[in-house]
């Protein structure tokens, strides 16, 4: 709830305040807060409970996100394993201390702000780019919290925020330290270079039968074809059920009569909602109104813009609350409400220009109708199709003929390696991409009951292993001269290192680079102003790195950025730089020191408030949670 939360009204301390907070939690050390005690929640911090809802739903969270980094599925075991559990359990410690203390310092925020933060969230956002009553109510589903706890917790969420800014706001960087992080960073390098392509060291000589049959086994994995499988696969799509069923006439009709409203044109009207913070002051407000005080002054008196308590041209289900939406399409149009109270507060409503709404008709919605059910239904009864795949294959039935007697589509493959593609390189057009594909090919034997595996479509894949043909190390009559080219290449690579590495000696007892160019038959070359972080073709990291090593005039050598050359480098100068005080480059970073120091003060804070608040650890609760459903 939290991480999606933060998703929603993010910024950049955002980004960051999770990952503190568990940083907080380790510098200060679990071992002595963390006691076992018997309740219904899996921590309590300063005597305020973390309950098994959040818990699980951090976890769950947690477990989806390390699932799809890893490119497979991960159980609450290996999660355990990963340590994943101890992470959430940190978060929510932190947060919850976090929210503590920053009550007992008095930080708090309005109910007007928080209803501006909801009401602007773009996640929560309409079709028409506003606040979305049905996409509110959505992402409460999918979180799985309650309209109250969500409030509660984007409540929580900018207090927080407030105290990152005040934090942000207290840290004063020295000049000193600016400048020379500055200077550092933006030092540049004037290199004299030249390139030795592999020509440079000649003609490499076959090596003898010896030579070629100690490469030959030293670098065998070049030389062996690789394992390569038959299998095939069947696959079962809600869209594929969804074309089997039909629905009589009178079906459709008592469907269209109970679901008539995804269908009509929704009546909308354009409205205007007046927040405040208490009952007393909407009812002063309404007696002014009603003296004749325009609006925009109550409004302005409020501190805000016409522009913020403007919904817009809206439906009854992109209002925030369902009685603020009955309120305002019980208006005439003209006129405002009495104070209402709203799940932030109380408001004054006001309803402009009335667009009737269009009520459908039976044989306009019947299409449309026929295809959200016979979706529905393949969506709702898809499980059970699969499990009855399962009892047949379960029986004796092949893959095969459950294609056939469902009337599946089944694809075989032939010859693929562990990548997909055949001992050519090529990869089938029509091989799907499902996650974890050929992996499965691969880690199952021929003729195994390999359990289906759910498709990007919502339904399953089944595989069945056909064939396995064994790696197989290629004779050495057969692959003779590309082990000799092989190790050539090998060969000319290291030579050509060791020239490099020979002409830059030379240049540090005293040549020239011009000269050590000239005896290899190349012309020196200069590149201005290389910056630490500069890379390019021809400056690989690795050079790159090796000339900010050097002192001025020093020499060294380097693989170039792209190929197979090698580079001889020397250090023609040095620029460090005198920032700009007003310069971006000093603004940037002064700003990115003041968000570490921030950082640092908001891990020793919440780190402080966790021991002075005291947290307990239910290990009772937490194992038995771990250990259901493994």
């Amino acid at each position: 709830m939290l991480d999606s939360m933060r998703k929603s009204a993010g910024g950049p301390v955002a980004k960051v305040l999770m990952g503190l907070l568990v940083i907080s939690f380790a510098v200060w050390g679990v071992n002595d807060v963390f006691r076992g005690y018997s309740s219904t929640a899996v921590a309590t911090v300063g005597g305020e409970e973390i309950s098994v809802n959040d818990f699980q739903r951090g976890f769950d969270n947690k477990i989806r996100e390390a699932s799809q980094r890893f490119g497979q599925p991960l159980t609450k075991a290996q999660a355990h394993q990963f340590g994943l559990d101890s992470q959430v359990i940190s978060e929510l410690v932190g947060l919850k201390a976090f929210d503590i203390g920053a009550r007992q310092v008095g930080l708090a925020v309005s109910d007007k702000v928080v209803a501006q933060n909801i009401t602007s969230d773009p996640s929560l956002n309409g079709p028409l780019g506003k606040f979305d009553r049905a996409a509110f109510d959505q992402q409460l589903q999918r979180m799985g919290v309650t309209e109250k706890a969500f409030i509660k917790d984007r409540r929580n969420y900018l207090v927080r925020m407030q105290l990152n800014g005040a934090l942000d706001a207290a840290v004063v960087v020295p000049n000193t330290l600016v400048d020379a992080i500055a200077t550092y960073q933006g030092e540049t390098r004037d290199a004299s270079y030249f390139i030795l392509p592999p020509a440079s060291v000649g003609k490499i000589a076959d090596p003898d039968e010896k030579t070629i049959e100690a490469y030959y086994k030293k670098a065998a994995i070049h030389f062996t074809i690789p394992e390569t499988r038959d299998f095939s696969v069947m696959v079962l799509n809600p869209d594929q059920l969804a074309k089997t069923y039909n629905f009589t006439d009178d079906e459709l009709k008592a469907a269209y009569e109970k679901r008539r409203d995804e269908f009509d044109v929704p009546e909308k009207r354009v409205v205007q909602q007046i927040p405040f913070a208490t009952e007393k002051a909407a009812k002063e407000a309404e007696e002014k109104l009603k003296s004749g005080t325009p609006v925009a002054d109550i409004v302005k008196d409020l501190g805000l813009e016409m522009s913020d308590v403007d919904l817009g041209n809206v439906t009854r289900q992109q209002m925030m609350s369902p009685d603020l939406a009955k309120a305002a399409f019980a208006l005439a149009p003209e006129t405002y409400s009495d104070p209402i109270k709203g799940p932030l507060g109380y408001a004054i409503l006001h309803v402009g220009k009335i667009t009737p709404g269009v009520p459908s008709t039976f044989e306009s919605a019947k299409a449309e109708l026929a295809k959200k059910m016979a979706s529905e239904k393949a969506h709702d009864q898809i499980y059970d199709v699969q499990n009855e795949i399962e009892d047949a294959r379960a029986g004796g039935m092949s893959l095969k003929e459950a294609a056939a007697k469902y009337d599946l589509p089944i694809t075989t493959f032939k010859g693929l390696t562990a990548v997909g593609k055949d001992i050519d390189g090529k990869s089938p057009a029509n091989l799907p991409n499902y996650q974890d594909l050929m992996k499965t090919v691969f880690e199952n034997g021929q003729g195994d009951q390999i359990p289906p595996a759910d498709s990007d479509q919502g339904g399953y894949y089944w595989v069945s292993v056909d064939g396995v043909t064994p790696s197989k190390l290629q004779p050495l009559k057969d692959v003779r001269q590309k082990v000799i080219d092989l190790w050539k290449v090998e060969m000319r690579k290291t030579k050509l290192q060791e020239m490099a590495q020979d002409l830059a000696e030379r240049g540090s007892k005293g040549e020239s680079i011009d000269k050590l160019a000239a005896s290899v038959g190349r012309a020196a070359l200069v590149i201005p102003g290389i910056k630490r972080a500069s890379q390019s073709d021809t400056f690989s990291r690795l050079a790159v790195s090796r000339l900010f090593a050097l002192p001025k005039g020093g020499f060294t050598s380097a693989p170039v950025g792209f190929g197979d050359s090698m580079l001889v480098i020397q250090v023609k100068s040095i620029d460090d730089p005198k920032v700009d005080p007003k310069s971006k480059e000093f603004t940037d970073t002064q700003s990115e020191l003041e968000a570490a120091l921030s950082n640092d003060m908001l891990v020793s804070l919440v780190g402080g408030w966790e021991q002075d608040l005291g947290t307990k650890l239910n290990t009772e609760l937490l194992n038995r949670l771990l250990s259901e459903n493994q």
